[in-house]
């Protein structure tokens, strides 16, 4: 009999947490880069939206050289402006790119950094 209800309770906590790890939501992992420099911005009519290559200029740079990323359709014209400003005036940006920054991943948020005085 005690097996039985072992077994019973076994299964009810194994559906629980396959129920409560479908239900969950994702981890949100984003990556925020306070000082990055935009290397290059252009189309690249494979991929849907503006891409960017930026270079992390932190103290402790999460990669070396450049990765190129895309801008997200959330950021819309707005966000291509803010990258298209910085760019044009050499400004650095703060950046939040969605996931671990893999190369293609997206670009969520984007401002312009103040300039150094």
């Amino acid at each position: 009999m005690i097996r039985k209800n072992v077994s019973y309770m076994v299964r009810l906590i194994v559906m629980v947490l396959v129920g409560w790890a479908f239900l969950a939501p994702a981890a949100n992992a984003d990556v925020d880069v306070a000082i990055a420099s935009i290397h290059k911005i252009g189309i690249d009519p494979r991929f849907e939206g503006p891409m960017v290559q930026l270079i992390d200029q932190t103290a402790s740079p999460r990669w070396t050289g450049f990765r190129q990323f895309y801008l997200s359709s959330t950021l819309g014209n707005g966000g291509l402006a803010t990258m298209l400003t910085a760019f044009s005036l050499g400004e650095n940006v703060f950046v939040r790119i969605a996931g671990t920054a893999e190369v293609g991943s997206l670009v969520t948020i984007i401002f312009v950094s103040a300039p150094a005085p």
